[in-house]
Order: C-alpha cells, then structure tokens, then sequence
C-alpha cells in the first residue's frame, strides 16, 4: 500500500487510536486525516482492545501512558493486536530506550512521539504497509492469488493449493471480490450488492442470503468447515478472506454462521 498526502490519491481508511481521555495525539490525528484517514479515538480498555483485533480497522494506534503516571508499555495488549496481523503503531510520550525496545518487542511495528511532525508521521506510517505489502507473485491477467488460493477469473475457477474447488457461478464471484479485498472485512450487504447489479439487499436481508452462501462455500473450500481457515467470520462485522491458515494466528473469528 502506498500513502500519499491528498483524499484523491488515497481510498477511505480507518485507524483505530487507543489512548487515555486528554493523551496529546492531536498531531498524530490531525496527520492521519490529511491521507484520509477516519479516526476512531476509544480508551485503552479490554472491550476496545478486541475491536483493535477486530479485522475491521486497517490501522491501530496506541498510547497507554496516563497524563502523569510513570510511563509504560501494556505488552499483553500489544502482543493481543499484533497476533491478530493489525497494522500497529505506538505512540510514545517519553520515548526512552527502554520504552521503545519494549513497544517493539510486543509486536508494535513502529513508534512515533506524541510530538511528531505530521510528515514524520505520514513517513511511518507509509512504512509500515510498505513492509506488510506482499511481495505479489508472478501472475497472469485474470488470475489473482491470495496465500494458497488462485481465483482465476478466465476460468471462473478457483484453486486451493493447486486442487480446483467446485464452486457454482454465484459461489465464485463472491470468493472473486472478497479475493480483491483479501485480509479486509467486508459487509455481507456490500459483498452480495457489489456482485449483483439486479438487486440492491438490505443489511438485514444481506445477512442471512450470506449465511446460505458461507455455509456452502465452506463446505466445498474449507479443509474443516466447522473450524474455517480462509472464510472467516468477524463478529458483529461481516467476513474476511485469508489465503491460509498460517495468516491466521490469534485472528478473532466467530463460530461459522
């Protein structure tokens, strides 16, 4: 991913930042808006630590440093968002040695004063999705490959680990536009609309036609349906596509529905 300053060369993200009530991250916001970025400010507490594994933000931020207490590091919580594979980010008050080694340590993939410039900000954090891109394999028109999995669009066929999967016309488009957005959660309702130009679903409607689909779907690519490893579902969000299982180590996903 590349990130420039401007909304016209960059689409519409969301950074989750949490911080205590008052933490000065007003540059760090203020910078992030100028790529675009909508950011959600909660505080650094458990049921807000789950949203950050969520899938449903492209980029978390922490501060965890209360104004005047003795400065910091919660690495459980940091190793909880870095094992879900979130984009992470610690901002640091006190940028101490120590403090940043620990904060790397627990898995944050940068750190930035509180005090950054908005182009120290804008720096690393292009740096951050420059080191997570993939390096994308040899590929031809028409197919796309996300881990082991190839959606060949000529074909209408896709593969796991080489082993074509049986999906019907229907089941193969949804796969298709989830692979273009592969890693991201995605709505039911925005999945089924952006593959169906005959009907527009509701959210509400969206879901259970979506639900018939999973469960077929997982029954044909899943290796176990019950415990799925490229379909995953995000509670209270939609469902996100993984290429294998190993992109999946402490990703929070829900019972297959």
């Amino acid at each position: 991913m590349t990130l420039s300053a401007g909304p016209e060369s960059v689409p519409f993200q969301t950074c989750l930042l949490l911080a205590p009530r008052g933490a000065p991250t007003e540059r760090f916001v203020r910078a992030l808006r100028s790529i675009a970025f909508a950011v959600v400010k909660r505080p650094c507490e458990p049921p807000f630590v789950a949203l950050a594994t969520s899938g449903e933000f492209e980029l978390i931020a922490w501060l965890s440093r209360e104004p005047g207490v003795e400065p910091g590091v919660d690495g459980a919580a940091l190793r909880r968002i870095h094992a879900a594979g979130q984009p992470l980010v610690v901002l640091l008050e006190e940028a101490t040695p120590g403090l940043v080694a620990e904060a790397l340590a627990s898995g944050a993939d940068a750190w930035l004063p509180t005090d950054a410039s908005e182009e120290m900000v804008l720096a690393q954090v292009q740096a951050v999705f420059r080191r997570r891109q993939p390096t994308a394999p040899p590929t031809t028109p028409g197919l796309v490959r996300v881990g082991d999995l190839t959606v060949d669009r000529g074909r209408d066929q896709l593969e796991r680990s080489g082993q074509p999967v049986a999906l019907t016309r229907s089941e193969f488009r949804l796969i298709a536009y989830m692979a273009d957005h592969a890693g991201r959660a995605l709505r039911a309702h925005d999945i089924l609309n952006a593959v169906t130009s005959e009907y527009q679903y509701s959210p509400r409607e969206a879901q259970a036609v979506f639900k018939v689909y999973v469960g077929r779907i997982r029954r044909k690519l899943e290796p176990v349906p019950q415990r799925p490893i490229y379909l995953i579902t995000v509670r209270g969000f939609g469902y996100r596509l993984e290429g294998s299982a190993s992109a999946l180590t402490g990703a929070v996903s829900g019972p297959p529905t």
